[in-house]
């Protein structure tokens, strides 16, 4: 029960520093945050604004699943997704960007924290993978950092 409390902490520690982060990051210039972090790469807001159409699947078509014992439904296209999202992050204002994707990773958040440790060890069977609910979440959580360096990495170097 113990690894299962400190793997539960983890994941909600992640979004906890990620919604941290994200708070920080809303106050930057627009110009900073609308210029690429590198050639043939996204913005700052593009990177932020692709994090909200996998936090709604994830809540809407994986927990909800997952908890009823259900068979989990195929995810869209990644391409597809992060293509829409880019234009979406690209064309709204960034209050507006910023405050979508705060917003479903505190209701992601919310639900994470109240699913009880036992169901993290719920066995999911994503396409040939088989995992536990936590080790599924580790992997968005993986996911999360390697975009979190790139920004803190581009912040740093100013741009």
């Amino acid at each position: 029960m113990e690894k299962l409390l400190r793997e539960k902490s983890e994941i909600i520690g992640h979004h906890q520093n990620f919604l941290l982060l994200l708070q920080r990051m809303k106050t930057l210039d627009e110009s900073l945050l609308r210029k690429p972090i590198g050639e043939r790469k996204w913005s700052i807001i593009e990177i932020v604004g692709h994090f909200y159409p996998w936090d709604e699947f994830v809540l809407q078509h994986r927990i909800p699943y997952i908890l009823a014992g259900k068979s989990l439904p195929k995810a869209p296209s990644a391409e597809d997704v992060n293509i829409h999202s880019s234009f979406i992050a690209r064309t709204e204002t960034i209050g507006k960007t910023f405050e979508k994707c705060i917003r479903i990773r505190e209701d992601l958040l919310n639900q994470l924290d109240q699913i009880p440790e036992e169901q993290w060890l719920i066995k999911l069977q994503i396409e040939d993978s088989t995992l536990t609910l936590y080790e599924y979440l580790k992997g968005l959580m993986e996911h999360d950092i390697h975009h979190i360096n790139e920004l803190k990495f581009t912040l740093k170097h100013g741009g």
